[in-house]
């Protein structure tokens, strides 16, 4: 009985072993919570949502966003909630109720994890062990749902594990797992710190005693108890494997210090040395608590709640210190930075596979070599270490612990390795985006300057390494204060495309101010061994180089003496193993693992033995015996496929994954049992399968060998591997089935066809082939359905650029197919499939220019709604597959190829162009009268007017565009934008005029360069500031020079403010230094140049105009007679070409620069070339240049007819932007003669842009209005046009309106003349050459200076309104007589429509009110009815993502109407429904980013006018309903209500929408808003929207969207520069109504 008893003690105590206790809580227990920690009021924690107490919880959700979680894991028979909670009190449960009231942790969202990890007599059964535990605890955070079926999104917010007992194992193996695995890898990147409570990470020997009680209880035992056993194997795998990644963790031990009661004795669960890991900077603490008091506390105030708070405390103050803002703004800067680097950069990868290949004890004498410790310790200076070595001699696995060594410091070091075999590492651009990317997620100075950049256009995707070295290290990095070091650990530097440019930018460290640490491991080449001379020269280098053949061979002999530790036989023979190895091994890691490699496949001593013998000491030789191995395999497919393997890891783009390598091989290989042990079986030992499941070569040396010409079956032809799998990759995107398949189930993402898709370019540029077999692929795949698949899949996994390159690609092939075409015989010879090639290499630019930020957000538009906006002569418009006329045809007058005129922004009457400007997104111009209108530069919408109040000579904008400096006569004032306040103004106290400005030192200071050959600046916001003298030495010239050097011509600052240039008419240019006062250099022109006797001999020649190229820092201008040049001040470089310029200026990446005559003509030129690479000629007059920020884009300043600014992406330009890096000289030393031959060019050709439109409300054509004042009918399908007449004083066309009957029109001009005229002569709706025009008697009105506000036809043809500023005039057509005028003062603020029930009557809708008129004699007929007081309140009347409606004319249905401005600045526009019932009023604000938009829907039977004897009090209050929220934060342009009360309108993405109006029939008697759809449809406008198709951005940016029109079949009307295009589509085809699931 006793021996029972015990044993029930026992097996209770079992229960709560180490780990948990579940016993129930004290009645009288209650929570021990001061006044001031009262959860109920304000926290947000989350009760249980589910019974059980397994999987994820979310317990804690911040009001605000958060910044970081918080998942808490139990221990072995925990709970997730009751673990954490003191005697499993609810009201003790801390995670949930005291952290979120701490103030460092409210920001952060809290979880628990639970898991099965019973063992209690009853529980159910688990076969799980801590492996299976981790996997459910990774699927739980990556895929874990709210209630609402939301995700978590964990992973975006940096994570931090606290795990009690057993749950720090799971923490530590989901580690291990996730970050090899594609689902977690970003999960598991997102972990930050763990906590550790109590965790067994050596074991426990108390595992075993259980396991022993479950045995007596007759249970089984479990498997996650056997794994805690003392050093048992999957604990100390675990250890192994966590220790190279636990270095990037801040880990925290906390550890027991009583023992815990195991039945009727206590004794410690956990020693000490099995609660810590002994890490470098691993942080413990003791808890005054057993094994379970650890996780469980009494209250807030007990020490070791405090303890394990604070430790959560300074984990939450670290995170935010590195990204050193709030929680919401560290999330927007992570996720921009993420974007700006669109590849994602998985350097940990390459890390933790070489960390794997480290054995413990080695590589550690390399921190003891001569150098390294003062390379590790000192704090000064740029110091560079080049380790050399042979081929295979373990250089990678030594970085990697050099860079794990300095993990373990702390030193946060950034690191790369060069990988010849993969594309996207091998690059210099490549190792700099990396090294950037690395140094912004742990630096926050330098992140935010990068994430600077990027608003100025930085592209760090496309920029080459020139262009980040110049603008990220050289501009920013370098320049930055940090007192410590930053260490970049570089591997097999011999592996980079171009080593010579990498160690040629290091050496310009040398006046970092940041300490710099470069380790760099490579072979000894005689580039690298260049290199590294000219750096010792500027920065201290210290040399390793290893030349014999012991520097590793304790690191050899540690391998070998582990590797045969495992192999069988007795130690003898493993002694002799070691000693033959060794003996023989020279240094070579790769040999060694090679023959241990072939020793373990031994089953005899002797085998052993024979092995050594025949195994060869020189590589060379050992690569001929691997090769002669599989040609040796008996089985013909066996080699077959063994050859097949090497090809495609010789030339693929990347590593590829076995899964993709085993789809690729599917064709010709079906049913690979085993494609990794077939790998290791036939490949002779050339391949390699890594621990993630990716296939590479097995060492960079074997590819040399295998690409060596020679005669057998293995050599490897480069450029014919690369066209077979060219072939073999576009043949994969064939299979319309099975691709269309994968892309709809998100497969694609992972396989071979994703590889395929991004990758047959590379294969086909590498091949430089031009073959039939290449050519009768790729027109299979174009003209096939192949090439929407791809556009799509393309789009869906966000690599549209790749798009750009394949342009590029087969631009490039077929050049080399016209040439082999050129030799053949003429009748052999197939011109049309080139030309169709061509035609494609032309489209597949302008996909991604017109149609990307579509795709981008609906991949599936490529099916039909991308073609019929595509001009009728290209390929993409004849491909059947990517259109279906039954859903969407665009006819008109549409374009017959591509234009390069992205939008055209004309300015306004009277508005005196002078500069243009171009920063971050916005366009500035400036006025002569100080006026400057700042543009939209994405949307080409009106910013702001900002009025310096006085003529402004100069205007800069800083680089992001949000700061716009202006210099006028008498002050100098500095703007905000887009809201153009004042930031700061100061008083001009000089009498010179500032030729240019410039923002420097982080737009703190000012430059201004001025007529009076003086520099001066003021500080931004100095209190007394005013302009200063900068240097009073600066431009001051020789005597005998100064009467020459007058009044400069041009003056400009180089992009960092250091050096300033001057042009006079009768000097040189000169160039000085801003910091010195001193003259650098005087551009003296070369001899032989043409230019006149006296200047030969003078040796100079004016320039006229310059800029400095903001990379290189050279000059970039042109001389009085013509040539442009360039020029370096400090080397004295000079180039230069005959091309007459009048202005010029340069891209952001300093790769490009513009030209331009005052004759019209835009040249684009390549810098590093000089040539020019695009030419565009017009009969305008250009006064400004400028490009856009990504260099993607120019824009121009032109005076003609009307003046406009012009925004132009030439094709030239976007491939011109797509270039592979370069490696290049920049630098010429001659001039070169210049052509134009093969430059592409274009013309603008002249034409009068439509200023107003009108639908003929009967007809099947439009009437449209131009700028020179001319009037003309077009039928929509593009085939007739009639001349109606044209107005004498040339002004453009402002109002247009068609009667009721469209048998008659009227226009109106600007100055308020008005054209009225009858149509006659039309058949079935359309113009014919039969149509007439008759003119009928013009009203003639004196209207004293007024602007005719809007023109209306009554319901019967019989009267015209005309609306003036402040009056109104009715005007009789069939007496052709004025029958009624009145004074209007609101007249022009309104709306007007004739009354669509009582023909007799106008409504006036104003943004406040509706009047009723009386047509005869504009005499109002009842009070007025007030929107405002009758409208429904709107639930979230600031829509905070709204960013503003710009809104203006649109023609409507049943009458065309105009903007109407109302009180307070507000736009108004109306249009009746076609029931006649209801009339939608829309306000929206003057200032189109600031304010919102109301709807007002009024049942227009309540407007009728008041009849006789009608009692005016007796009113009845008139109803008016609004549109939700969520569909009125949509709109953007309102089109039109069709039939069914169908709501159509443009979105802020530009595409066409269709809204339902849900109950809109019937008059709700209750509050509630009719126009809101019943609470059971779910939120506001949810199902309710449809989208249909889109208008392209060129379309949308040409400035005609305030004249687009809708019919009422819902044929959308468009005009666009001098040309109308009409969209039909079927708005209520199932094909169409798409919403936004569906893409």
């Amino acid at each position: 009985m006793t021996e029972s008893i015990a044993a029930d003690q026992t097996r209770a105590a079992a229960s709560d072993f180490i780990f948990d206790r579940h016993s129930p809580p004290p009645s009288n227990q209650t929570p021990l919570l001061p006044p001031d920690r009262d959860p109920n009021s304000s926290l947000r924690t989350i009760s249980p949502g589910r019974r059980t107490s397994l999987g994820l919880h979310l317990v804690y959700q911040p009001s605000a966003t958060s910044c970081l979680d918080i998942v808490f894991i139990h221990g072995l028979a925990g709970d997730s909630r009751k673990t954490w909670s003191k005697d499993h009190n609810p009201a003790l449960f801390w995670p949930g109720l005291w952290l979120p009231l701490e103030t460092k942790l409210e920001r952060a969202r809290i979880f628990t994890f639970g898991y099965n990890a019973n063992f209690r007599p009853g529980e159910t059964k688990s076969v799980a062990g801590i492996t299976d535990f981790a996997k459910e605890l990774l699927f739980e955070l990556r895929f874990g749902k709210t209630h609402e079926g939301e995700n978590f999104r964990i992973g975006e917010s940096p994570l931090i594990f606290v795990s009690h007992s057993m749950g720090g194992l799971l923490a530590k193996k989901a580690c291990l797992l996730g970050q090899n695995d594609e689902h977690y890898k970003a999960l598991v990147r997102s972990i930050s710190a763990i906590i550790f409570l109590s965790t067994p990470h050596r074991g426990s020997n108390l595992a075993e005693i259980l396991n022993r009680i479950l045995i007596v209880s007759f249970q089984s035992k479990r498997n996650f108890i056997k794994e805690l056993k003392r050093s048992s194997t999957a604990l100390e795998e675990i250890n192994e494997q966590f220790r190279h990644i636990a270095p990037r963790l801040s880990i925290w031990s906390f550890y027991e210090t009583l023992p815990t009661a195991i039945g009727p004795r206590k004794m410690m669960v956990l020693q000490k040395d099995s609660a810590i890991l002994g890490y470098p900077k691993e942080i413990s603490r003791p808890l005054h608590a057993d094994h379970h008091g650890v996780c469980k506390y009494s209250s807030p105030e007990d020490a070791n709640y405090v303890s394990v708070r604070n430790a959560l405390g300074t984990l939450v103050e670290e995170i935010v210190r590195k990204v050193g803002v709030s929680a919401d703004e560290a999330m927007d800067e992570f996720r921009t930075l993420q974007g700006l680097f669109s590849s994602s950069f998985e350097h940990d990868d390459d890390l933790n596979k070489y960390n794997r290949l480290w054995i413990e004890g080695t590589c550690e004498w390399i921190l003891y070599e001569s150098g390294m410790s003062d390379w590790i310790s000192t704090t000064e200076g740029c110091h560079l270490i080049w380790f050399c070595a042979a081929p295979a001699s373990g250089k990678s696995v030594l970085s990697a612990y050099v860079v794990t060594a300095l993990q373990q410091r702390s030193l946060a070091p950034q690191y790369f390795f060069f990988n010849y075999g993969d594309q996207d590492k091998r690059s210099v651009a490549s190792i700099l985006r990396s090294i950037a990317y690395q140094i912004a997620k742990e630096n926050r100075v330098f992140r935010r300057g990068l994430l600077g950049l990027s608003k100025q256009g930085l592209r760090m995707d496309k920029a080459d390494a020139f262009v980040i070295w110049h603008k990220v290290y050289e501009n920013l990095f370098l320049k930055m204060e940090h007192r410590q070091p930053f260490f970049w650990v570089i591997d097999a530097l011999d592996e980079c495309d171009s080593p010579k440019v990498l160690m040629d930018l290091i050496r310009t460290c040398s006046n970092s101010s940041v300490p710099l640490r470069i380790f760099i491991a490579s072979r000894q080449t005689e580039s690298i061994q260049m290199g590294v001379a000219k750096i010792a020269r500027s920065l201290r280098l210290t040399k390793l180089e290893k030349h014999s053949l012991d520097h590793n061979a304790q690191d050899i002999q540690r391998l070998v003496a582990q590797e045969v530790g495992h192999m069988r036989g007795s130690e003898q023979i493993k002694n002799l193993v070691i000693q033959k190895i060794l003996a023989r091994a020279e240094g070579n890691f790769l040999w060694t693992r090679l023959v241990l490699e072939e020793i373990v496949h031994c089953h005899t001593a002797s085998g052993i033995q024979e092995t050594l013998d025949e195994f060869p000491s020189d590589m060379q030789k050992l690569y001929d015996r691997m090769e002669h191995a599989i040609l040796e395999i008996p089985r013909k497919s066996s080699r077959l496929l063994a050859k097949t393997l090497l090809r495609w890891i010789m030339g693929a783009r990347r590593p590829m994954s076995l899964r993709e390598l085993s789809q690729a091989l599917e064709p010709d290989f079906p049913e690979i049992l085993d494609l990794k042990r077939t790998i290791s079986d036939i490949c002779g030992q050339f391949i390699r399968v890594d621990t993630s499941g990716y296939v590479a070569m097995i060492h960079q040396t074997a590819r040399e060998y295998l690409v060596q010409p020679r005669e057998t079956e293995l050599f490897i032809d480069v450029q014919a591997n690369h066209e077979a799998l060219c072939i073999k990759t576009v043949s994969a995107l064939l299979d319309s089935r099975i691709a269309a398949d994968m892309i709809d189930n998100d497969a694609a993402s992972q396989s071979y066809l994703l590889y395929a898709a991004t990758s047959w370019m590379y294969h086909l540029k590498a091949s430089k082939s031009g073959s039939g077999k290449l050519r009768d692929v790729l027109v299979k795949f174009f003209d096939g359905g192949a090439f929407p698949l791809w556009v799509h899949l393309l789009s869906k996994t966000g690599h549209l650029d790749v798009i750009m390159k394949a342009s590029k690609s087969l631009a490039s092939f077929v050049a080399l197919l016209r040439k082999e075409d050129a030799s053949r015989d003429p009748l052999l010879r197939r011109l049309s499939e080139p030309q169709l090639l061509d035609q494609w290499a032309v489209d597949l630019i302008r996909i991604v220019a017109k149609f990307s930020h579509s795709l981008l957000k609906y991949p599936r538009a490529i099916y039909g709604l991308v073609s019929p906006f595509s001009p009728e002569t290209s390929a993409l418009h004849q491909q059947p597959y990517c259109r279906n006329d039954r859903d969407l045809c665009v006819v008109g007058d549409l374009d017959s190829a591509w234009t390069d005129r992205l939008a055209r922004i004309s300015l306004p009457e009277g508005f005196e162009a002078y500069k243009l400007a171009c920063a971050g997104i916005y366009v500035a111009v400036l006025g002569i009268k100080g006026r400057i209108i700042v543009w939209d530069s994405q949307t080409f919408m009106e910013v702001h007017v900002v009025e310096h109040g006085e003529p402004v000579t100069s205007i800069v904008l800083n680089a992001q565009g949000h700061k716009l400096a202006t210099y006028g006569l008498q002050t100098t004032k500095l703007w905000a934008i887009p809201s153009g306040d004042i930031l700061f103004s100061v008083s001009n106290n000089v009498e010179a005029k500032a030729i240019t400005l410039s923002f420097t030192n982080n737009d703190t200071r000012i430059l201004a360069g001025f007529d009076d050959r003086m520099v001066r600046s003021f500080v931004v916001g100095q209190a007394d500031n005013e302009w200063r003298y900068l240097h009073p030495t600066l431009f001051k010239e020789p005597l005998a020079a100064e009467a020459a050097a007058n009044s400069p011509t041009c003056v400009a600052f180089s992009r960092d403010g250091s050096y300033v240039g001057v042009a006079y008419r009768g000097f040189p240019l000169s160039a000085w230094s801003l910091e010195t006062g001193e003259c650098i250099n005087r551009c003296n022109r070369a001899q032989g140049t043409n230019f006149s006797a006296d200047q030969y001999t003078a040796g100079w020649c004016a320039a006229w105009r310059f800029v400095w190229n903001p990379v290189t820092d050279h000059i970039i201008g042109f001389y009085i007679d013509g040539f442009v040049f360039k020029w370096h001040p400090l080397t004295g470089e000079h180039q230069e070409a005959q091309a007459y310029a009048n202005d010029v200026t340069a891209s952001s990446d300093g790769k490009l620069f513009l030209s331009s005559t005052s004759t019209g003509i835009v040249r684009v030129w390549d810098f590093a070339d000089f040539t020019i690479i695009y030419q565009l000629c017009s009969d305008d007059l250009l006064i400004g240049l400028a490009f856009s920020p990504d260099c993607l884009r120019f824009y121009d300043l032109r005076c003609g007819m009307v003046n406009s600014v012009n925004a132009w992406e030439p094709n030239s330009l976007l491939r011109f932007s797509d270039t592979e890096e370069a490696v290049s000289d920049l630098a010429g030393a001659t001039a070169v003669p210049m052509s134009v031959g093969q430059a592409s060019e274009a013309r603008l050709e002249q034409f009068e842009a439509i200023s107003a439109l009108a639908a003929c409300p009967k007809g099947k054509y439009v009437c449209v209005g131009t700028d020179d004042g001319s009037v003309q009918l077009r039928n929509m399908n593009g085939s007739n046009t009639v001349e109606v007449g044209k107005f004498n004083n040339f002004m453009e066309v402002s109002h247009l309106a068609w009667s009721q009957d469209s048998q008659h029109m009227v226009a109106a001009d600007l100055c308020g003349d008005i054209m009225l005229s009858r149509i006659d002569g039309t058949n079935d709706g359309h113009l014919t050459e039969k149509t007439q025009i008759v003119t009928l008697k013009n009203p003639k009105l004196d209207l004293e200076g007024q602007f005719i506000h809007e023109i209306l036809f009554s319901p019967d043809t019989s009267l015209l309104l005309i609306v003036a500023s402040q009056s109104g005039h009715i005007w009789s057509l069939k007496d052709a007589s004025l029958l009624a005028s009145k004074k209007l003062t609101d007249g022009n603020l309104r709306k007007w429509v004739s009354h669509p029930t009582q023909h007799e009557f106008l409504l006036g809708i104003g943004s406040a009110d509706v009047r009723v008129f009386g047509w005869q004699e504009i005499l109002e007929c009842r009070e007025p009815v007030s929107l405002q007081k009758h409208s429904v309140p709107q639930d979230n009347e600031s829509t905070s993502d709204l960013k503003g409606d710009v809104d203006t004319a649109t023609q409507l249905l049943k009458s065309t109407y105009l903007v109407a401005p109302g009180p307070a600045s507000e736009k108004l526009r109306a249009m009746v429904t076609q029931d006649l019932k209801y009339v939608l009023i829309r306000t929206s604000p003057m200032d189109s980013f600031t304010g919102f938009s109301r709807f007002f829907i009024l049942p227009l039977a309540e407007l009728e006018p008041i009849r006789a004897g009608f009692n005016q009090t007796d009113i009845p209050l008139v109803r008016s309903a609004t549109i939700p929220d969520e569909v009125r934060s949509r709109v953007r342009i309102a089109l039109a209500v069709l039939p069914g009360d169908c709501f159509v309108f443009l979105d802020w993405d530009f595409w066409v929408n269709s809204y339902k109006m849900v109950d809109f029939t019937h008059q709700s008697t209750s509050s509630e808003n009719p126009l809101m759809p019943p609470k059971h449809h779910g939120n506001e406008g949810e199902g309710l929207v449809q989208r249909h198709y889109f208008v392209p951005d060129d379309w949308a940016m040409g400035g005609s969207l305030d004249l687009c029109s809708m019919t009422a079949d819902g044929t959308l009307i468009y005009p666009r520069d001098d040309r109308v295009s009409m969209i039909k589509a079927d708005l209520n085809r199932a094909a169409f109504r798409r919403g936004s699931s569906a893409f």
